[in-house]
């Protein structure tokens, strides 16, 4: 099947997806990192088999709706985004893919509210949400209310001469992309103003969080996990570090060194990454 673009109407938000595969393969719901959009799975798609990858633009995200006004983009509200989701499609039985803020969504819905619905998990340079110490809560409670007084059309947008600057620069952010990669999303996330060309993504999205759960809380999220789980990773990023720190605690999850940067699933092991959302997902539901 060729790339079919769709739309998901949940009840709170309009999200802009595109499927690939056969459309009576195996389900797997894919959601992108953050700032990305759905074209980060692009150059994987081609090579699943068996497979009906549907790659969600999350909210505030590439085509997707941005969130209301005096909404917020905590965690916690992705993931009661992505059970939306998955009851807009009708999906009964499916498999997860995420990469990086998606694979935390990913793996915190697998263990909480979906995790009796789901056939699998794969996650891709992610895990589970960054922990926060109890007495760093004040100041960022105070940070995140004091940057929410600005309204949304005046924070910060970078303008960019040219979408060829702005692919470049995408190619030296703090998540390196090749140039190909970087053209692929910033195809689906820019758009022409009249003094250049800006992201499309809700500004709000850099804000700070108000809270994070302890790091107790989040090993929780994959401790619940029963579904098959995977970790693809960079083993000289920082998810490599997170992974000799504490896969020791997380006995029901298989965890995939690979080299390459963050962006794994995108440039450096497509194959290698797709080779393991093939073996996750191989049975059928």
């Amino acid at each position: 099947m060729q790339p079919e673009a769709i739309t998901i109407s949940t009840p709170h938000l309009t999200f802009s997806a595109v499927q690939w595969g056969d459309p009576e393969g195996h389900p797997v719901i894919a959601l992108h990192g953050w700032l990305d959009n759905l074209a980060s799975f692009t150059p994987m798609a081609p090579h699943l088999q068996g497979i009906r990858l549907i790659a969600v633009d999350q909210a505030g995200h590439g085509h997707s709706q941005h969130r209301p006004a005096g909404f917020s983009y905590d965690v916690w509200h992705y993931v009661e985004d992505l059970l939306y989701i998955a009851e807009a499609l009708k999906l009964d039985k499916f498999g997860l893919v995420g990469h990086s803020l998606g694979a935390v969504v990913c793996t915190m819905a697998a263990g909480s509210v979906l995790k009796d619905r789901l056939t699998g998990l794969v996650a891709i340079d992610g895990l589970f949400p960054r922990p926060r110490k109890p007495e760093e809560s004040p100041g960022a409670l105070t940070r995140y209310i004091l940057q929410r007084q600005t309204p949304t059309e005046q924070l910060p947008k970078t303008v960019y001469r040219s979408k060829q600057q702005a692919i470049r620069a995408r190619t030296l952010s703090e998540f390196k992309v090749s140039s190909a990669s970087a053209e692929l999303l910033v195809d689906r996330s820019m758009r022409e103003v009249d003094d250049g060309w800006v992201w499309t993504h809700d500004a709000r999205l850099k804000l700070g969080s108000p809270t994070r759960f302890t790091l107790e809380q989040t090993l929780a999220f994959p401790n619940d996990v029963i579904c098959p789980a995977h970790v693809v990773y960079a083993s000289k990023g920082i998810s490599g570090q997170i992974v000799n720190e504490f896969a020791h605690q997380l006995p029901h999850f298989v965890f995939h060194a690979m080299e390459g940067h963050h962006h794994l699933h995108m440039d450096d092991q497509v194959e290698s990454v797709a080779a393991v959302v093939n073996s996750v997902f191989s049975s059928g539901v």
